[in-house]
C-alpha cells in the first residue's frame, strides 16, 4: 500500500496522526477549483472539519512516483494527483466537484 491509500485510509478511520504522516514535511496541498495552496497542518485542520462523511476510494492508479486517487466523499468527488518522494507524499493536487472550499 502506498502513502495517499493510507492517507485516505486515514481521513475515512479519523486517524489524524496516519493523515499528517503521510506527507514529507515542506509539503503542500494545492486545490485549483479553490485557487488555494494549503500546508499539510491546514490540510489536516480541514479535513477534520469535514469528518463525518462517508469515503469511498474508487480508483487508485499508480505509475512510478506518481498515484492518482478517484473518490467520493459525501456527495461530493475528488481527483487526487500525488507526487511521492522517498515513499511520502511530497505535492498534491486535489479537484474536488460537488463542494464547497
Amino acid at each position: 500500500m502506498n502513502a495517499p491509500e493510507r492517507l485516505w485510509r486515514g481521513l475515512a478511520a479519523h486517524d489524524w496522526a496516519a493523515v499528517r504522516s503521510q506527507f514529507r514535511p515542506n509539503a503542500t496541498v494545492e486545490w485549483p477549483h479553490a485557487g488555494r495552496s494549503l500546508p499539510v497542518d491546514e490540510y489536516v485542520a480541514v479535513q477534520r472539519e469535514r469528518a463525518g462523511r462517508p469515503i469511498d476510494v474508487r480508483r487508485v492508479v499508480a505509475e512510478g512516483r506518481t498515484v492518482v486517487v478517484e473518490a467520493r466523499v459525501g456527495e461530493a468527488w475528488c481527483a487526487g494527483f500525488y507526487d511521492l518522494h522517498d515513499g511520502l507524499i511530497a505535492g498534491v493536487v486535489e479537484y474536488w466537484v460537488g463542494e464547497a472550499s
